[in-house]
Formats: structure tokens, C-alpha cells, sequence
């Protein structure tokens, strides 16, 4: 077994259930352990993101701080609002709050000295407001997940529907992958080509199964048959492989293997996150759609 294979493990083992069991500390505040652990992994992951893009683009004075703050501004506003008696709804604030911003980083380039380079004022523009919305928005779905009932189980079933995803299909790879694909055959996805047909179906299966069986066990919390878990779960299982290959086309196009070092076994931690960021926003739309009601 490789250092690498039992770091993996060991983030497994032990980091995910330590996410999972900072969702049930404090339950009746809206999980707040939960949602500081999710704001700070968004303004850390927006600093990786930041690296995708030339740094000449978006460097200046105190741009990291700037970076921290796109990261986290849309989760914060969004948790808030929620939260806070008296402020505007949600989503009121939350999209306010991504017009204001970009409003504000557009009037910056006015401001700002660019040392005669203006050809870098539109590429400066779009690199913030892809840091806003990824990572920023798409964990504020997740957060949004707290204001559901039952809120402690269902980040939980999100966190395995989508963690036990990604480890499925590592694990199927690694053991069967490489009996799959003939030397020389084109690989399922050119994007991401160690990726294997075996560790796709391993991974996807494991959202339905896991949707299924959250069912079972807890009938007030995913009412309804067999078949709306089975969909829902298909759903949320291909928004997480689809999540994983996302970020692999990110890092392709930045020519960067990593989008970090920060998770040992994993890189950074974007690459540890991405799965279950993208399928935020499939999960909190899925479950309104299919269960809240019913």
C-alpha cells in the first residue's frame, strides 16, 4: 500500500467523519460548526482557485485578503440572512451582494494602477467573479441545507451521498480500472484520461444506495418510493462525478496538477471538495423538489 493510498484513508477515516459530526454540534443554532468549517473551505478554496489563472492577472496589493473575501462574501451574506431576523430573504441578499461586489471589482479597475497594461483590466474582472461563484456559490447551497428540517441528517446523507461517491470510484479504479480500458483504446473521458468506465459506475452507484437507505432508515426525513430515491440519488450521483471531472478540466487548462498541497493524499482542497461542491446546488434543488411536501 502506497503513502499516498493510506493518506487518502486516513482523510477518509477520519477527516470525513469528523465533517460529519461537526453537523450535529450545536443543532438548533443552524449548525454553526458545520457552516464555519463550509465558509472557511470556501475562502480557501477560492485562494486555489485564484492559481488557476495567471497571477500578473490578479495580483496587487493586498490580493489575498481580496481573494479570502470573494470566497467567502456569498456563504456569510447567504448563512446570515437565514439567520438573522429581519434581513432580507436569502436569496434577496445573497444576489444583491453578488451585484454589488461585481459592481465593485469593475469600479476598482478605474481606480486601480495598472502600470499602462489595460489589456489585463478584462481577464482581472472575470477571474473575480469566477472566484464569487465557485467556490462562494455553490457552497452557499450547501449551507443552505441547514435551514431544512431535520438539517443534521440531511448534510450528513448529502456529505455520504457525495463523499462515498468519489471514494467508490477511486476505489473501484484503482482495483479494476486498469482492466477496462485496451492499450491504446481512447479513455472514457479525454478530460480526465486515468479515469476509469469501472471506477464510474463504482462511484455512481454509491448515491442511490446510500439515497435508498437513508430512505429506509428515515422515512420523515426522504419520504416517498423506491424509484423517487433511486432518481433523486441518480441525480445527485452524476452531478458528483460530473463535479470531479469539472475540476479536472480546470486544472487541465491551468496546467497544474494540484490545486494545492493543503490535503495530504489529495492536493489541495479544491481537489478534495470539488465533488461534493458542484453537487450542492443538484442536492438542495433535488431534495425541495422531491421531498419538501410530500
Amino acid at each position: 500500500m502506497t503513502r499516498n493510498t493510506i493518506l487518502r484513508l486516513l482523510v477518509f477515516f477520519i477527516g470525513i467523519p469528523v465533517l460529519g459530526l461537526s453537523a450535529f454540534l450545536f443543532p438548533a443554532q443552524g449548525l454553526p460548526i458545520f457552516a464555519l468549517i463550509a465558509i472557511g473551505a470556501s475562502a480557501l478554496a477560492a485562494v486555489e482557485a485564484s492559481a488557476f489563472f495567471p497571477r500578473r492577472i490578479w495580483a496587487y496589493r493586498y490580493s489575498t485578503m481580496a481573494i479570502l473575501f470573494m470566497g467567502a462574501i456569498v456563504p456569510v451574506v447567504g448563512y446570515l440572512a437565514a439567520r438573522i431576523p429581519g434581513m432580507p430573504s436569502p436569496g434577496f441578499s445573497v444576489m444583491g451582494t453578488i451585484m454589488l461586489v461585481t459592481a465593485g471589482v469593475m469600479a476598482l479597475q478605474v481606480f486601480r494602477d495598472h502600470n499602462g497594461d489595460y489589456a489585463g483590466i478584462l481577464p482581472t474582472v472575470t477571474t473575480h467573479l469566477f472566484i464569487l461563484v465557485y467556490p462562494g456559490l455553490f457552497v452557499w447551497h450547501a449551507l443552505r441545507l441547514v435551514n431544512l428540517s431535520h438539517p443534521s441528517h440531511v448534510v450528513v446523507i448529502f456529505l455520504l451521498a457525495t463523499y462515498l461517491n468519489d471514494s467508490n470510484a477511486w476505489f473501484f479504479g484503482r482495483l479494476f480500472g486498469k482492466a477496462t480500458t485496451r492499450p491504446g483504446a481512447s479513455p472514457p473521458v479525454a478530460i480526465s484520461p486515468n479515469k476509469s468506465v469501472i471506477g464510474f459506475i463504482g462511484g455512481f452507484i454509491a448515491s442511490p444506495l446510500v439515497i435508498v437507505v437513508a430512505g429506509i432508515a428515515f422515512p420523515e426525513i426522504l419520504p416517498g418510493t423506491v424509484l423517487t430515491h433511486v432518481v433523486f440519488g441518480a441525480v445527485i450521483g452524476a452531478a458528483t462525478i460530473t463535479g470531479d471531472l469539472v475540476e479536472s478540466a480546470l486544472k487541465r487548462s491551468a496546467a497544474v496538477k494540484d490545486s494545492g498541497q493543503l490535503i495530504p493524499g489529495r492536493g489541495g482542497l479544491l481537489d478534495s471538495i470539488d465533488s461534493s461542491l458542484f453537487a450542492a446546488p443538484f442536492f438542495y434543488y433535488g431534495y425541495v423538489l422531491f421531498f419538501v411536501g410530500i
